[in-house]
């Protein structure tokens, strides 16, 4: 079987984060199985392979730069036929394996993470009154018909579309697409990179330095992640508990949207010694700061706009790979990949006091963070390999 891979969406120099860590495990992956070709508009970290980089003329022009780009490399790729499928990831404006497929009549493959046209509606940043309509008019005016109609063409003449979770799938569906060309495929890891064994005793010292426990987040730090829950988590666990300050450290890795309000939060909470910020770090690296920790947090929270949680977060299947205790917001295929009290501590989410108390439960009770860590860390290599991950895809589209 002769695959391309095609690599479209408009970020560059990116070292850090689940998408990074997801194009790597799928790329990687599917190379072990079948003869792949990639194509990118920039370097793809983590990435065994050699790929084919095509430069944008277009890099950073925020209106169209991507759609440009797709109109150019149409020239630019050659021998369709010859492949037995096209991979895409989906991306806002590109449109390209879509085109390339009806053209030459090659399946394509569409990695479908989310609805960007839902994003732009309802993900941006905060600022003044100016900024805000300025960014209104370029997200809402400019952008967003653009990407509407270039969504509608490509899972139209997507022939196999991979979703992470149910929700995306049923979303689709509600929006016309076949069911039956859909595949729910929830995230991986690499369990090679993300393990146990992992051991960093002089940088645990200058993270944390003598304290016992190490309470960790990585992420982007985006308006899902729930990184303001946990700043506010982080002043109710020591005024809670106060007990606390002497034996346990939080590690936040990252760097997005949200992390000057968190620093802030922290910083008015009187306890900013007691965090400790890396910002970013590369992706390579983020294991080792996870090795460092006792317990892990997945804050997420709802849709801004009521509707379900879609999101299947990287950071998930990593932690789990890390055999460490979890505490996780129950939201969706969070509460249905995490078993409560048997792969990791399940809580409501947007409650930051009870955020705080699950942390403190782990913290006095270090047979149940093993015995969460254990059964995660197994549950993740039976189920959520990256491996597993494209080898469910592979039998699909057979």
């Amino acid at each position: 079987m002769k695959i391309l891979y095609l690599r479209t969406v408009p970020w560059f120099n990116l070292t850090a984060g689940g998408s990074v860590g997801h194009t790597s495990g799928v790329i990687n992956s599917l190379d072990k199985l079948v003869e792949l070709d990639v194509i990118s508009n920039d370097k793809l970290f983590g990435v065994k392979k050699e790929i084919k980089i095509i430069t944008p003329l277009l890099k950073f022009l925020p209106v169209f730069g991507e759609f440009f780009f797709n109109l150019g490399l149409i020239r630019k790729v050659k021998d369709v036929k010859s492949y037995n499928y096209i991979y895409q990831r989906h991306s806002g404006e590109s449109f390209i394996g879509a085109y390339l497929s009806k053209k030459y009549g090659v399946p394509l493959v569409l990695e479908f993470n989310s609805f960007e046209a839902w994003k732009l509606k309802n993900w941006g940043k905060k600022g003044s009154a100016v900024f805000m309509f300025a960014n209104f008019v370029f997200r809402r005016l400019l952008k967003l018909p653009l990407v509407s109609r270039v969504e509608k063409y490509t899972l139209k003449n997507a022939t196999y579309i991979v979703v992470v979770s149910d929700v995306l799938k049923n979303d689709l569906i509600n929006n016309g697409v076949d069911a039956k060309k859909i595949l729910v495929n929830p995230n991986g890891v690499d369990e090679t990179i993300y393990h146990p064994a992992l051991n960093a005793p002089e940088l645990k010292v200058e993270v944390a330095g003598d304290k016992k426990n190490v309470i960790g987040f990585i992420g982007t730090f985006g308006q899902w992640h729930g990184s303001l829950i946990l700043a506010k988590a982080i002043d109710d666990l020591y005024k809670l508990f106060p007990e606390r300050l002497n034996d346990t450290q939080f590690l936040l890795i990252g760097e997005g949207n949200q992390l000057p309000e968190v620093k802030t939060i922290v910083k008015e909470s009187g306890f900013e010694k007691n965090v400790t910020f890396t910002g970013k770090v590369l992706q390579s690296k983020g294991p080792e700061y996870l090795s460092l920790c006792n317990v892990l947090l997945s804050p997420h929270i709802p849709n801004p706009d009521g509707t379900e949680f879609f999101g299947s977060p990287t950071k998930l299947f990593e932690y789990m790979a890390m055999g460490k205790a979890i505490v996780a917001s129950n939201l969706n295929q969070i509460g249905e990949i995490l078993d409560d009290e048997n792969t990791a501590l399940l809580i409501e989410a947007n409650d930051s006091k009870l955020l705080a108390s699950s942390i403190n439960k782990l913290v006095l009770d270090d047979g149940l963070q093993n015995k969460l860590g254990m059964n995660a860390r197994t549950e993740a290599l039976k189920n959520y390999s990256w491996d597993r991950h494209v080898e469910r895809l592979l039998d699909f589209i057979k």
